[in-house]
């Protein structure tokens, strides 16, 4: 049999506080279920009484024996963990601020694919996209431009044409 510890009477107080008064639906449920608990009622009672997997009651619980009151707020991670590493970025960064033709390129200014394309080849990283590039480079506060590529017209006016 799984239960909460015995609460002391400010923790008792609170957690009645919480479940009839606080915004956060996370912490009232969480309450709900300590509360339960703490009146001896079992996991699978509990589950069933709050329409949640007996896994989470548990884990609320456990989280309150181990943390108090903490564990009535969320704890919110930022999403997927970076990928690439503070160096690497520092590296990507490091490269747009280089001038292609400087090390070799045939092009006076970085695309977003090309810019990529070349952290690959140098080994900075195994494989990126463009759209991380730019974000890197937004989250650096680098402008970029497009390139715009002109090509010679085989059109024996366009002299004339194009100066009009």
């Amino acid at each position: 049999m799984l239960f909460v510890r015995e609460l002391t009477s400010q923790e008792g107080q609170h957690l009645l506080r919480v479940a009839r008064r606080n915004t956060s639906g996370f912490a009232v449920r969480r309450a709900y279920i300590l509360l339960a608990s703490a009146q001896k009622m079992k996991v699978k009672d509990i589950a069933s009484l709050y329409h949640c997997a007996q896994d989470h009651v548990c884990d609320v619980i456990h989280a309150f024996n181990k943390d108090g009151l903490d564990c009535l707020k969320p704890n919110y991670r930022g999403g997927r963990p970076a990928t690439f590493s503070k160096e690497e970025r520092s590296l990507i960064i490091e490269l747009a601020q280089i001038p292609p033709q400087t090390i070799g390129f045939p092009f006076s200014h970085w695309s977003l694919t090309k810019l990529a394309q070349a952290a690959m080849d140098r080994g900075i990283v195994t494989s990126i996209t463009a759209e991380t590039v730019r974000v890197i480079l937004n989250e650096a506060h680098i402008t970029y431009q497009n390139t715009k590529t002109w090509k010679q017209s085989n059109d024996p006016e366009f002299e004339t044409k194009k100066n009009e």
